[in-house]
């Protein structure tokens, strides 16, 4: 349950079960950077943009304070009050979500409480609803959120798809081969994890009947696991989709990305679609966005994706 929030969300959850506390000396480390971080499942050299469309947001501020265990103070987050409005909400939502639990349904409300945070149930509902605790003792795994950071199973796996699809005709190209040396660098994967994957390809009959767009999908799912899809990673996408031949990628793309905006996004999306209907934004149209977009704290990432998608349906 827990990769159906985004990063932000994430965040918003975990500085609401993690306040930074009325000592202005003192600061705890599950509030720095790094903290920050390891709660969420996000690499930390990932982390600053995440607090950047935070602080645009006006929904984190920060402090430099004490940390025990540190040289010097250290940068620390908070939620503001528009964060912790937002952060409120949030969990009110996923309070209500029915899950379950030793053999009966329950709330997650009942398993969220001052002794387990409410990011540490999410991590350990299962994919099928179903909350296992961990053992005494045990670490919980915490969710990744990038191509480097999935598990490794995962990355494997994706890799396997991608090897086999290239040489579903019997030959891998040099274009082919860079595309997955661009592949194997962006799943944090080694030599040593590639080439027997590569090899036992090789050898095996390929099924040249594989689903591209599924494959497809399962990386765009890795690429947009921050809220967005940058410019890198659209290249790549775009690069996948050519080896593949999908010349529906695009289209694949738009309503596999539309299905992901939050409640916000959507309808500053259908305000959008409405103003570009004609083909062109009036002064009265172009005010009208400005005002939505400010009172729906719209980042200009999340403006320029939108008008992407609005752009893309329209043509």
């Amino acid at each position: 349950m827990l990769l159906t929030l985004t990063v932000e969300q994430r965040v918003l959850l975990h500085l609401w079960d993690t306040p930074l506390g009325d000592n202005p000396w003192e600061g705890r480390p599950e509030l720095t950077q790094a903290g920050v971080s390891d709660a969420v499942g996000i690499a930390r050299k990932h982390l600053p943009r995440t607090l950047k469309k935070l602080r645009e947001k006006a929904r984190i501020h920060e402090e430099t304070r004490h940390v025990a265990g540190a040289k010097q103070r250290c940068r620390v987050y908070a939620l503001s009050p528009e964060g912790r409005k937002a952060a409120s909400e949030l969990v009110d939502d996923i309070h209500t979500r029915i899950v379950k639990a030793d053999g009966e349904q329950t709330t997650v409300q009942a398993l969220h409480n001052h002794a387990t945070g409410l990011l540490d149930v999410l991590r350990n509902i299962d994919s099928s609803g179903t909350y296992r605790p961990p053992i005494d003792g045990e670490v919980a795994d915490i969710a990744p959120l990038d191509g480097r950071d999935l598990p490794l199973d995962h990355r494997l796996a994706v890799y396997d798809n991608i090897v086999r699809t290239a040489w579903s005709d019997g030959v891998v190209t040099k274009d082919e081969q860079a595309m997955l040396d661009d592949m194997a660098m962006y799943l944090g994967l080694e030599p040593y994890d590639t080439e027997p994957i590569e090899k036992r390809v090789r050898e095996e009959s390929i099924d040249p009947d594989a689903e591209n767009s599924s494959l497809y999908k399962q990386m765009l799912e890795v690429a947009w696991q921050d809220g967005e899809v940058d410019a890198n990673e659209q290249a790549m996408l775009d690069s996948l989709a050519g080896m593949l031949g999908l010349d529906s990628a695009r289209n694949v793309q738009l309503d596999w990305v539309c299905d992901r905006l939050d409640d916000r996004m959507k309808a500053y999306c259908s305000a959008m679609e409405a103003a570009w209907e004609d083909g062109r934004v009036s002064g009265d149209e172009e005010n009208i966005l400005q005002n939505l977009r400010d009172s729906l704290s719209i980042s200009e990432q999340e403006h320029k994706t939108i008008l992407g998608v609005v752009r893309a349906k329209l043509n």
